[in-house]
């Protein structure tokens, strides 16, 4: 059984807004001229592309990859080891958007992610993201189950 967990949005909120505005762009523009298809294109790439993690439970590997356009998978499958750990690790992450009239807004993002480790304790790849600790407990410890790890 393969499971899915998405992540981020490569370029924030504020690159997938601006990928729907030229998105929406394109198809304006395709009825006017040909550079609309690679406008349409931009604006996919940046509304769409996002980051996830793939688990298989049955073969115990997990992929972290970057989904381009939201569909195309790049990244590399690791074999999870029985000496490897995982854990929880707050990730505090910030984004600096500014205007035209040079103000700086500044957005904060906070969430806990289950993150694999190799047998040294440096962090390999962020397995899922939650909202509250609680339920990251939980699903800590039904990974470290089906996994056949020990938390760190």
């Amino acid at each position: 059984m393969t499971v899915n967990n998405k992540l981020d949005k490569t370029f924030g909120a504020a690159g997938a807004f601006a990928g729907v505005v030229i998105l929406i762009f394109g198809v304006y523009a395709c009825f006017y001229s040909w550079i609309g298809i690679t406008t349409i294109i931009v604006g996919a790439f940046l509304a769409f592309t996002n980051t996830s993690t793939k688990i298989d439970f049955e073969n115990k590997k997990a992929k972290f990859s970057n989904n381009l356009f939201g569909i195309i998978s790049v990244g590399y499958w690791i074999a999870i080891k029985p000496e490897m750990r995982i854990g929880i690790q707050n990730s505090i992450k910030t984004q600096n958007n500014f205007s035209q009239s040079n103000r700086k807004n500044t957005q904060t993002i906070k969430d806990y992610r289950i993150v694999l480790f190799n047998d040294r304790g440096n962090p390999i790849m962020p397995l899922q993201k939650f909202h509250k600790k609680e339920d990251a407990e939980k699903e800590l410890e039904k990974l470290c189950t089906e996994l056949n790890i020990t938390k760190q």
